[in-house]
């Protein structure tokens, strides 16, 4: 499910883009003015373009009060709202029509992930604690290693087989490769987001670690980080 919940969510970001190309081919440019593109406003926007509606006045008055654009140039970014053509229109209402769909199944798989991992709640909870680390993160991490990571006697083993630790290839005492192992792809993409998430966490220790790291090592090479904070986690559920 947090699988098939990853592609899903992949592929709404793929229709975020082809619906701001889109824009772009129509000379409309709405996401100049709005933070997201897929928010309240711009989707009431999007709907009425996709219905029709061409006079910019009207298509503005479909935004929210409290967004920063004012109607005058939301105005102006929808002024070529006249010319768009009717197959502009028609794939727009496609890429909507798809992208509600998406967010519907995502809603679902939420809802019977958290109802699988229910009994695992207090698990769940300990690993969202550390910093980097959120409910959606955590959920995909016991899902791919379990509640306590027992296949893995120690965090070391996990992060080879994650793949985030050097490798070892030694002919005649004379080390021939250290590249990383390819390990576990959907839970080295986790502890990416996680490492980049962790390291924004004012005052933490993953934060002021990473600052005496990156000079030396770079910033792709910090993914230890997030480990630790996973191999903690997985120590902290054991001893409970």
């Amino acid at each position: 499910m947090t699988r098939s919940k990853h592609q899903l969510t992949r592929d709404r970001v793929r229709i975020h883009s082809q619906i701001e190309s889109l824009l772009e081919d129509g000379r409309i440019k709405l996401w100049g003015w709005v933070s997201d593109l897929l928010g309240g406003s711009s989707r009431r926007m999007l709907h009425a373009l996709a219905q029709g509606e061409s006079d910019p006045a009207k298509l503005a008055d479909l935004a929210d009060p409290a967004l920063r654009a004012t109607p005058e140039p939301l105005q102006d970014a929808l002024r070529e709202a006249a010319t768009l053509s009717i197959l502009h229109r028609e794939i727009l209402g496609l890429f909507l029509a798809r992208l509600e769909l998406i967010e519907t199944q995502i809603e679902i798989l939420d809802r019977r992930t958290a109802a699988a991992l229910a009994a695992y709640h207090d698990a769940v909870q300990r690993l969202a604690e550390v910093p980097g680390f959120g409910l959606d993160s955590a959920h995909q991490i016991i899902a791919e290693v379990g509640p306590a990571a027992a296949s893995f006697p120690s965090p070391q083993q996990l992060a080879s087989w994650v793949g985030v630790c050097p490798g070892r290839e030694e002919s005649a005492e004379v080390s021939k490769n250290n590249r990383s192992p390819k390990g576990n792809r959907m839970m080295r993409r986790v502890l990416t987001q996680v490492a980049n998430a962790a390291v924004n966490s004012k005052g933490s220790v993953f934060q002021n670690l990473y600052r005496k790291l990156v000079p030396r090592l770079g910033h792709n090479n910090r993914l230890g980080v997030p480990l630790r904070a996973l191999g903690g986690g997985v120590q902290r559920i054991r001893s409970s």
